[in-house]
């Protein structure tokens, strides 16, 4: 299994147990793109135990099951191009050349979805964001 290893601050070593290495990209599955993870810790709430994910564009996410580490490209979703710059900034290897093909890369850009002249693009837009909430 392909692993790359992980930065360890010294709050994650206080507050929960870090993992030092992890599979190159994390999928959460209420996001929409792929990450690169820069640490992840395991932390103790009451008798459950959840997953800290920072990643190299600086997004953190907390969860129990909504995490997949994976070794290899899926295909469905963009791998985030904000961690894909850091990580190879500080020396990691890309993206491409770790799998040894291209990978998508994209970013999540703000759109206004209100004052809209035009309502049937504002109820198209909310009807997007309806089903992708739903998964389809």
């Amino acid at each position: 299994m392909l692993k790359l290893p992980l930065k360890i601050k010294a709050f994650n070593r206080r507050n929960g147990t870090p993992w030092s290495s992890c599979a190159p990209f994390v999928d959460n599955s209420q996001a929409l793109l792929l990450h690169r993870p820069k640490s992840v810790t395991i932390f103790r709430s009451g008798n459950k135990s959840h997953l800290a994910v920072e990643s190299y564009c600086g997004s953190t996410s907390c969860g129990t099951d909504k995490f997949t580490f994976l070794e290899e490209y899926q295909g469905n979703k963009m791998l985030c191009l904000r961690c894909e710059i850091n990580a190879t900034k500080i020396g990691l290897v890309s993206a491409d050349e770790l799998l040894g093909h291209h990978i998508h890369k994209g970013k999540l850009v703000a759109v206004q979805t209100c004052c809209y002249a035009n309502t049937e693009e504002l109820s198209m837009a909310a009807d997007l964001q309806d089903r992708h909430s739903k998964g389809e």
